[in-house]
């Protein structure tokens, strides 16, 4: 029992400090990992704002289609509404006839 007492803290020691080493090379090995996923980034970022101008100029031209196409629609809607309005009969002189 007693050369177990003695053991026990040696192996505890030895268990730790393969732990203690074994967490450095993992740290190691992710500070790598981010930076090349930080260069990534980077490299994405740069191609992104690049585009920024195709983006915008593919935005204006949506938006000044929608609203021609806005009032192409909101046009032809009201002369089709006034077309309309002309042929309605009134169903107020049925009620009360």
């Amino acid at each position: 029992m007693e050369a177990l007492l003695e053991a026990m803290p040696i192996v505890l020691y030895f268990l730790g400090a393969v732990l203690l080493v074994v967490l450095i090379v993992l740290v190691i090995k992710l500070i790598g990992t981010v930076d090349r996923t930080n260069e990534v980034l980077d490299d994405i970022e740069k191609k992104t704002k690049s585009l920024n101008g195709l983006f915008d100029v593919i935005d204006t031209v949506t938006d000044t289609m929608s609203i021609i196409s806005d009032f192409v629609v909101t046009t032809i809607t009201s002369f089709l509404g006034h077309f309309r309005k002309g042929k309605k009969r009134k169903k107020e002189n049925d009620y009360y006839e």
